[in-house]
């Protein structure tokens, strides 16, 4: 069984699956990464230049009160500046570039290991926290790419270059500087690890406000209806407490943790301001050749600031990277991987089929035949497991004993997608969205024009009531069609079902939004089709499972054929 999303085990600092994960979205990127690297170290080579320049100026121009020649030289520093900032541009845009893929593919990846994840897994998940999870840690690598490609690594190379040049230029003083390189890394590994502890609980926290908030816009009108807008707002308010006391704590201890870094890089600049000046002081090295290094000391510690708060981004980035990493190990995928696509003509059979989520027992041993243009009907208790079949026949769920077939073809060799496409459901609570009637509709049709939908309109009963509307197919229905009525979305549902002609139609409760007559008249408008579906009725009203053709009862578990009495017979009538 998965672990639940919502729950997270002890992880180390670096998960190498986690990592190679990621790294694996990069493939193919490989060279082009290289070659960003090896111009990035390439450019180095530009600051030597102006070290000798800004040697000379000290040791030749200004002594010599040449001003012509101070001024030549600042042009020519001003020119490699100019081209090394061209060549960073470029470089930012073809890293942007990589980055920018490379995290389209990983949210490309995440989005179709969703729609591969079996329904029970989507049961387990916290969808509120799925989707912060998705959407901001996504961009936290995002930001990790940047400063991992665009600032670490193009510094680490420029740093070691710098550091043979510091070495050439007098090995004394580089000794001295990088002598407090090593309490620069104790910091950081100390501070780094307070970091990743609070850029934690700040992602939680956020993924807590964003869930909040989620909540608060689809279940308004169920918090005012139990009047629990008080308790509702203290609730949120309590989570947004705790956002702002972790993120509060998180950039506080990023301020810590690149002040650190600050401290000690500008304390190495003090003392090889201190030292170096003793050294000249002495004539042991001329004013030129200490100003040079002390320019090329500068760099150095502007890089390695560089690298020390790239490390902050890293740090959050590797956070989201285990967070996303569990979401796709997800090992509860879709039941059937049958790629036989057929023209489904409506034969469909359950055989010996049994059932139980978890450990509870649904289906024993079931056994059911639907014919084409048939109409079948099962009644049952609520819990019986009615929804349970239509969830079985769509694929959502694979038996645990027994099998289904469809026109004779076993599901597990069927393209259960492609078999989906020709089978039409209306669910007792039909699925809507925010967007308009034609939206909604078409959701999921292909090439689908006003005549074919207006045509499905009218055998669900649906093209009187949208054509009074303001806009017609036009008109916008708000969040789960909230600006309908339950009758009115249910005719859309069916009208949804419809346009795609399916061979097989499934009516869960038909009767819960729509009164006798109106069901009535739609199976008329079936029955007049000339390819009209095999119909399967899943209801509790015997007005509606009488015209069926079989009717079966599903009492725990056990699916048996139902004679009608003559009661039920005038309750029909």
């Amino acid at each position: 069984m998965n672990k639940p999303m919502n729950q997270e085990s002890s992880r180390s600092f670096f998960d190498p699956a986690a990592w190679r994960y990621f790294i694996e979205f990069y493939r193919g990127q490989h060279k082009r990464l290289a070659l960003s690297a090896v111009i990035s170290a390439a450019q180095s080579l530009f600051i030597v230049p102006t070290l000798l320049l800004v040697r000379y100026v000290f040791d030749v121009a200004i002594p010599q009160q040449n001003i012509r020649l101070l001024v030549l030289i600042g042009i020519g520093i001003f020119v490699f500046r100019l081209i090394n900032s061209a060549v960073s541009l470029w470089i930012r845009s073809r890293n942007i570039s990589t980055i920018k893929t490379a995290i389209f593919n990983l949210r490309e990846d995440l989005l179709n290991r969703i729609y591969r994840f079996s329904r029970a897994a989507h049961t387990r998940l916290d969808q509120k926290t799925t989707h912060a999870r998705i959407v901001q840690d996504t961009e936290r690598l995002s930001n990790m790419s940047d400063a991992l490609i665009s600032r670490l690594i193009p510094s680490l190379f420029t740093s070691l270059a710098l550091c043979v040049i510091l070495l050439f230029l007098n090995w004394f003083l580089f000794l001295i500087m990088i002598s407090l390189f090593p309490a620069l890394y104790i910091a950081n590994r100390y501070t780094g690890k307070l970091v990743k502890k609070n850029v934690y609980a700040c992602q939680r926290s956020f993924e807590k406000f964003s869930k909040g908030v989620l909540f608060i816009l689809r279940h308004i009108d169920l918090t005012r209806i139990q009047t629990a807008e008080e308790q509702e707002i203290s609730r949120q308010t309590g989570i947004l407490e705790d956002l702002k006391t972790t993120s509060g704590k998180m950039i506080f201890i990023y301020a810590v943790h690149g002040n650190a870094q600050s401290i000690l890089t500008g304390l190495s600049g003090i003392i090889i301001l201190v030292v170096g000046g003793i050294t000249v002081a002495n004539r042991s090295i001329t004013l030129g050749e200490f100003i040079s290094f002390y320019v090329a000391a500068g760099y150095l510690n502007g890089y390695v600031n560089t690298i020390t708060t790239s490390v902050a981004d890293i740090i959050a980035g590797n956070e989201s990277i285990v967070t996303l990493h569990q979401l796709a190990a997800t090992k509860n995928v879709q039941p059937y991987l049958g790629k036989k696509q057929i023209p489904f003509k409506g034969f469909l059979s359950f055989e010996s089929v049994s059932f139980r989520y978890e450990d509870k027992p649904v289906l024993k041993d079931i056994s059911l035949s639907l014919h084409p243009h048939s109409r079948v009907a099962i009644i049952g208790s609520n819990g019986a497991g009615k929804s349970t079949m239509t969830h079985l026949i769509l694929g959502f769920y694979s038996p645990l004993a027994g099998r289904l077939y469809a026109d004779d073809v076993p599901y597990e060799e069927v393209d259960v997608a492609h078999l989906r496409r020709q089978i039409g459901v209306v669910m007792q609570d039909p699925a809507l969205f925010s967007g308009t009637i034609l939206e909604n509709i078409s959701y999921g049709s292909l090439n689908i024009d006003r005549e074919k939908v207006s045509h499905a309109a009218k055998l669900a009963l649906a093209d009187d009531f949208i054509r009074k509307l303001p806009e017609g197919y036009d008109t916008y229905i708000g969040e789960d069609g909230v600006l309908l009525s339950g009758g009115e979305r249910q005719r859309l549902a069916l009208t949804r079902a419809l346009l795609r002609r399916p061979r097989l139609l499934i009516l869960d409760e038909p009767t819960n939004h729509l009164d006798r007559a109106a069901v009535g008249q739609l199976l008329d408008n079936l029955d007049d089709l000339d390819d009209r579906p095999a119909i399967l009725m899943i209801s509790h009203d015997m007005s509606i499972v009488s015209s069926a053709d079989e009717v079966y009862r599903l009492e725990e578990g056990r699916l048996e054929k139902y004679a009608f009495a003559t009661s039920d017979r005038s309750r029909s009538e």
